[in-house]
């Protein structure tokens, strides 16, 4: 076989191969987009078309899990009243058990006694003149039948009365064991419930749920469609950039640091993915930290009055900044009056919020939990991310800022 023959057979196999791979081979995953990854228009609203999706998919699943819970939980109630009633049960057999013995003790006592007096009769002849005495034959049988009948009466009733004693007191025992088989039942269910109501949490994000990235994506189409952008129009092109910075500013005009970035000593030794500014009062102005465009605003004031919800970390501004030729996200948190809306330009004299965290955002940034008092979360990520989860996962320290407890004085002031 020459070598061009081998070849072609070789090329043959090649491509035979290739169609049996495409055929055959599981079709690679691909991973859903994000609101930061749409190049287009076009992607923007595919991307909040497969958010709708997962929402409906979402509140399927949350109802499913509720309504199994309500289940189980109907069920555990209902093994509460049975043990109840297994209880109640098994009290009002305690009770029939002593009376059956106060009667069997009663009986024992009144055939003790007929028994002496057969012992009696027999002795002195008492019972032959007791039968004998009889003024007919009749009456004779009748004597003789009553003192026997009475004799097995008493017998029969014995052991009657130890029956239902063995009965009462197998009763106990099947409602003992019932009870226990309904407090087995009552802690699978609860151990169900527990991992329902688990599932039902995994639906959303930590701090953000997908109604939040809804709303991003719809604010953003609109502000995209509002400048003039086309479907297939690639945004950054259609938007003109976002401006450029050659210097770090801060957000606050004077402030002291009350949590580093890093692991922290309390709150289970979490780590905090940004830096918290305090020593100011709730309103104080927040600037914007260079030229920049709004991204993305959760209002979590306005879903608090709308669904009752509040949001860990109240208020979120996102604004994107090209700084020294480098993307970054920064999300200011915890702020009490938003001031920017959706595709602002932004410059470093912009107040884009203000100062909250405290009293006055309370009803919708929960207290305790996400917000201690009066504070500015500041965090920076590198390149566009529009969630909680994707500016934690790509968080820097924020460059030229003090130690903890340690107060800045000016916007420009710098600390190595």
């Amino acid at each position: 076989m020459t070598v061009k023959k081998i070849s072609e057979y070789f090329i043959r196999y090649i491509f035979v191969f290739l169609i049996l791979g495409v055929v055959f081979l599981e079709p690679v995953s691909v991973k859903a987009m994000e609101i930061e990854d749409a190049e287009t228009l076009r992607d923007l609203k595919n991307i909040l078309a497969d958010l709708q999706s997962q929402k409906r998919a979402n509140e399927q699943k949350e109802a499913m899990t509720k309504d199994e819970i309500s289940s189980k939980q109907a069920a555990i109630e209902q093994a509460n009243r049975d043990i109840a009633n297994a209880k109640n049960d098994i009290e009002i057999a305690k009770g029939e058990i002593e009376e059956y013995n106060r009667r069997i003790t009663e009986l024992d006592e009144q055939t003790q006694e007929l028994m002496a007096f057969y012992q009696i009769m027999n002795g002195n002849n008492a019972y032959m003149e007791f039968i004998t005495d009889s003024s007919s034959m009749t009456e004779l049988i009748m004597r003789s039948d009553a003192i026997e009948q009475l004799s097995n009466y008493n017998q029969e009733k014995l052991l009657e009365l130890e029956e239902l004693i063995q009965k009462n007191e197998q009763l106990q025992v099947d409602l003992i064991e019932k009870q226990n088989d309904l407090q087995d039942k009552i802690a699978e269910h609860e151990e169900k419930i527990k991992e329902l109501e688990g599932n039902l949490d995994g639906i959303y994000d930590v701090t953000e749920s997908i109604d939040d990235k809804i709303g991003y994506a719809k604010d953003q189409i609109a502000y995209y469609e509002e400048i003039g952008c086309e479907d297939d129009d690639i945004l950054s092109v259609c938007e003109g950039g976002t401006g450029y910075n050659s210097t770090w500013l801060k957000p606050l005009v004077r402030a002291y640091v009350s949590s580093a970035y890093g692991y922290r000593s309390f709150n289970g030794g979490s780590f905090h993915d940004g830096i918290d500014l305090a020593g100011i009062s709730e309103g104080t102005a927040i600037y914007s930290i260079g030229t920049g465009v709004v991204r993305a605003i959760r209002d979590a004031e306005y879903i608090r009055e709308t669904t009752g919800q509040k949001s860990c970390g109240g208020n979120l501004i996102y604004i994107e900044y090209n700084i020294l030729g480098q993307t970054y996200t920064v999300m200011y948190a915890h702020v009490l009056d938003i001031l920017v809306s959706v595709g602002d330009k932004v410059n470093g004299n912009t107040i884009v919020a203000t100062v909250g965290g405290g009293a006055q955002t309370w009803d919708w940034d929960k207290k305790g939990e996400c917000t201690t008092g009066t504070h500015l979360h500041f965090q920076i990520s590198e390149g566009v991310n529009l969630s909680v989860s994707k500016m934690d996962a790509n968080s820097i320290e924020p460059p030229g800022y003090p130690n903890k407890g340690v107060w800045f004085y000016s916007r420009t002031q710098w600390f190595d």
